[in-house]
């Protein structure tokens, strides 16, 4: 009799957490003026957490040196992290880490992707302004957002918002890309990003954190013309990994195969073996 209450108030409670979320998100309405004004325009920074430093420094080495992509700030270190920065076209990759006061959904890893910060579509304070409105937490910081929301920022996964300041510095660094030797891969930018999410609650959250940006099939959110995010379900909230856009998706299997990478191929696209990239998943096409 006591573990059949359990059982049952257990299952009233989920219930009562899931309709509440799920209420939030249908009964959503924002204030006219700022019905149209999306949060976010892009990605700025795609953080990747690693397990101890010999990995940082290893998976910056394997963007910069194997997958030939321009340096976007070279690598330092604070106490016992380090942080190093590479810009793919797009958006910053950032090997950071070790961290030791995050409780990680994943037991054992060298490296993940973990922290997704967004461009604030307009300015900071009108994305404050609108995540007010939203209900959903967060702190503002010195040209940032954290987003403390423990649906949307849990697990594998932290997201922000960030005011762009290095325009300049980045095309710069685009256009070293499109002008730069042909010995690569070919590298021109992050295509997609993929996201894992654990329950809809979850799931409609970024409904309403991305809003009024849309969802079309299979769920896919297109950020801008050259970005979209793939939402999954899966068995953890988490990035679980990205598709870069290349100029030769031929030149760029060549590239890789004599460097020697192993290689899987897909219709249009191919994947790094997972070992090779440190856990990351990592796939190339040639398709915009």
């Amino acid at each position: 009799m006591i573990n059949t209450c359990k059982s049952y108030c257990l299952t009233l409670i989920v219930i009562i957490i899931f309709q509440d979320s799920f209420a939030q998100v249908e009964t959503f309405k924002v204030p006219i003026g700022l019905e149209s004004t999306p949060l976010v325009s892009g990605i700025h920074t795609l953080s990747i957490h690693v397990r101890d430093t010999i990995s940082q420094d290893s998976v910056y080495q394997f963007f910069v040196n194997k997958l030939m992509l321009p340096i976007y700030y070279t690598p330092v270190v604070y106490g016992q992290k380090r942080y190093a920065g590479i810009y793919a076209g797009n958006m910053v990759i950032e090997p950071c880490g070790p961290y030791k006061n995050i409780d990680y959904a994943t037991d054992d890893f060298r490296a993940i992707f973990f922290g997704l910060n967004f461009e604030v579509y307009e300015s900071l304070a009108t994305s404050e302004q609108t995540l007010n409105v939203r209900r959903i937490k967060h702190q503002t910081n010195n040209g940032s957002i954290y987003i403390t929301d423990s649906i949307l920022s849990n697990e594998n996964i932290f997201t922000a918002l960030y005011e762009v300041s290095d325009k300049k510095e980045r095309d710069s660094l685009q256009n070293s890309l499109i002008t730069g030797e042909r010995n690569n891969p070919g590298i021109e930018y992050i295509k997609e990003i993929f996201i894992g999410y654990k329950d809809e609650v979850n799931f409609l959250k970024w409904k309403e954190y991305l809003y009024p940006l849309e969802f079309g099939e299979f769920d896919v959110c297109k950020i801008n013309d050259s970005l979209h995010i793939n939402f999954t379900r899966g068995n953890i909230n988490e990035v679980t990994g990205i598709t870069f856009k290349v100029k030769s998706i031929v030149e760029a299997k060549q590239y890789l195969v004599q460097n020697k990478f192993q290689i899987t191929a897909f219709d249009k696209k191919i994947k790094l073996n997972q070992i090779q990239s440190f856990g990351l998943s990592l796939y190339f096409t040639d398709e915009k």
